[in-house]
């Protein structure tokens, strides 16, 4: 009898988790705008009905996978924001001087690939100023993204006190979680809306997988008119109001 209701209670907290876990992985827009609403001073996405979204990429670089994710950016006429690790800067400086070259920006995503959450606040700013002082060599730093996603006030706090804006965003297919090329492409592509904002992740296996999401979705993409930019061109209002479809670069 125990086990019979043991089982059945577990069918019930299932049945009652089916939909957040649906709720998660599917992100609809309403659920995104009441985060960012909730979050005014975290990115989240940017209003406008222009056909521009930001490409972000992070936990690079790798000194395999980070060319070929340039490569295809190049070829398809794509820029990005990539949000770099600063201990996976050394031996991998000349892909982060090529990603400056090539009209891509760099920004901030801690000394380490850690949980910022899970930091003390004392260990949080010293990380996040020593990852700056390593990246502000390569290029001006504007933007910042806690390890994980998960912040709290003393992060965004310590972020803006340091001169950065955090920014997440609103199409995450879970390609940290799920290695499946194939559902992080019909997800962004399910997704996207203009002013999204993809977060795909490089580094080892993820980063071949994120070169593979994006053969298949930056044709896509093309096809449809959107023009793929930097978080920095996102947000720029000059960018989201005036972007014409026909330009290959706003």
């Amino acid at each position: 009898m125990l086990r019979k209701v043991i089982k059945i209670g577990k069918a019930i907290v299932a049945f009652l988790l089916l939909p957040v876990l649906l709720l998660l992985l599917f992100q609809p827009d309403w659920l995104v705008a009441l985060v960012a609403d909730r979050s005014p001073e975290v990115l989240y996405f940017v209003e406008t009905e222009a056909p521009v979204i930001a490409l972000t990429i992070d936990d690079g670089p790798d000194r395999e996978a980070t060319p070929k994710i340039l490569d295809l950016l190049k070829q398809h006429d794509a820029h990005a924001t990539f949000f770099l690790i600063s201990s996976r800067i050394k031996g991998n400086e000349a892909i982060v001087r090529r990603a400056v070259a090539e009209d891509h920006e760099i920004a901030n995503h801690m000394a380490v690939d850690r949980p910022s959450i899970s930091l003390s606040a004392g260990e949080f700013e010293r990380q996040l100023v020593e990852a700056d002082q390593i990246l502000s060599t390569f290029a001006d730093m504007h933007w910042f993204r806690p390890g994980s996603g998960w912040y709290n006030t003393e992060i965004v706090d310590t972020a803006q006190k340091h001169g950065y804006q955090i920014a997440l965003g609103s199409v995450y297919p879970y390609d940290s979680h799920l290695p499946l090329a194939w559902f992080a492409a019909w997800h962004i592509l399910w997704q996207v809306r203009p002013g999204s904002i993809i977060i795909l992740h490089d580094h080892s296996g993820r980063g071949d997988r994120t070169a593979a999401v994006l053969a298949t979705i930056l044709p896509a993409l093309k096809r449809r008119g959107f023009q793929i930019v930097t978080l920095s061109e996102l947000a720029n209002p000059e960018t989201t109001a005036t972007c014409p479809t026909t330009q290959t670069r706003c």
